[in-house]
């Protein structure tokens, strides 16, 4: 029964982290072309990258 509970939540949370990857990746790959210096809004952008690839890597580790 807990596992029924469960699934929507980690598809989602997979979901979400591929947007946040993709979505950051992009986001600081323009803002680098446009300023050529690291500042808050990039080291940000940045965590949000790698928060989204925690979900992912918390995803495929419960999978198996």
């Amino acid at each position: 029964m807990e596992n029924n509970n469960k699934s929507p939540r980690r598809t989602w949370d997979l979901m979400i982290g591929i947007a946040l990857v993709l979505f950051g990746s992009l986001r600081l790959y323009n803002r680098l072309q446009t300023e050529a210096e690291w500042n808050l809004r990039s080291i940000i952008i940045f965590l949000f990258i790698g928060y989204g690839g925690y979900l992912i890597y918390r995803y495929f580790k419960s999978s198996s």
